[in-house]
């Protein structure tokens, strides 16, 4: 039984007649006649008989008559939902983001979307991110920003931009460093996220192929917290320009380059590999990667393979 079958039986109680029945379907007679047959064999009833009114639905036929119109109204249905969401995406979309990319990211996005997309609802969450990908992997997001390094089978990602590490003091310093050696992070009071964090483990990881040694006087996961108590002259910490961006603009704190090493991260667009990606979805991911070009230059560097976003 398929819906071809089911279509031609409809058409054929509907037009009362084989002969009238073939013509609107633009089928030989003897072809329609056999498909009946083979349903009917399938089935094991009798769905027609003849009658001097023509072809008419036995008991059985008219219990298949209306669930078959039943079957067909809802295939077209999702037919032409389908092919109007291709037009005109709608639906719901949960992004992840890590906070310090929210927090220039967040604002421009609902607004375009408000704008582009009005019949998709956009939801962005906030956290680390290791949360990020596990939302991702249990199905939570239909897009998340992560730290490049993650590696996770179950994981489809999409070079978006690679954005520099600053050491973040206050500004009300006397004396501002123009720049900083790595080596020189092991002298200063720093307020860091706790070694489960990405930032951190990237910080660990450089320390240990330098041989330097890095003590916090503060762990703190907490991403305003930590510029707080940087403004406050409690430490320094490190963090990217976005995620500075309106602090350093008040002139609140200020933004030391890092040398020996340059500290560089790498973000990707990612998504659950086997979750389907809807045309809300794919539009949305469109939208962020022309929010994300826009900074490009100012906040980060967009990598060349981010185009290929649009073909999630």
């Amino acid at each position: 039984m398929d819906f071809r079958t089911l279509r031609y039986f409809v058409t054929i109680v509907e037009q009362g007649s084989m002969k009238r029945a073939a013509d609107a379907l633009y089928v030989a007679q003897p072809a329609l006649s056999q498909q009946v047959k083979k349903l009917e064999d399938e089935l094991g009833v009798k769905l027609l008989s003849r009658s001097v009114r023509g072809v008419v639905p036995t008991e059985a036929g008219r219990e298949l008559l209306a669930r078959a119109r039943l079957i067909l109204d809802q295939v077209a249905d999702a037919r032409q939902a389908i092919q109007a969401g291709s037009r005109d995406p709608r639906g719901s979309v949960v992004l992840g983001l890590p906070a310090s990319i929210s927090a220039v990211l967040s604002v421009p996005l609902v607004v375009r979307m408000q704008e582009a997309l009005p019949k998709v609802a956009l939801r962005v969450v906030e956290g680390t991110s290791g949360y990020v990908l596990d939302w991702l992997r249990s199905g939570q997001l239909d897009l998340g920003i992560l730290h490049g390094v993650q590696r996770d089978a179950g994981i489809a990602t999409t070079p978006l931009f690679s954005e520099e590490l600053f050491l973040v003091e206050s500004a009300s310093r006397r004396r501002r460093r123009r720049a900083v050696r790595f080596a020189e992070l092991a002298d200063m009071d720093l307020i860091l996220p706790g070694r489960h964090h990405g930032l951190r483990a990237m910080l660990d990881r450089v320390a240990l192929e330098h041989g330097v040694a890095l003590a916090p006087k503060v762990e703190i996961d907490a991403f305003v917290q930590m510029k707080t108590l940087a403004r406050l002259g409690i430490g320094n910490t490190v963090l990217s320009r976005a995620a500075v961006a309106d602090e350093v603009a008040r002139g609140e704190l200020h933004a030391v380059p890092i040398t020996q090493p340059r500290l560089e991260r790498r973000m990707v667009l990612a998504r659950a590999g086997s979750r389907p990606v809807s045309n809300a979805v794919r539009a949305t991911a469109e939208l962020l990667l022309a929010c994300v070009s826009g900074f490009d230059g100012q906040y980060w560097s967009m990598a060349a393979e981010a185009a290929q976003v649009a073909d999630l």
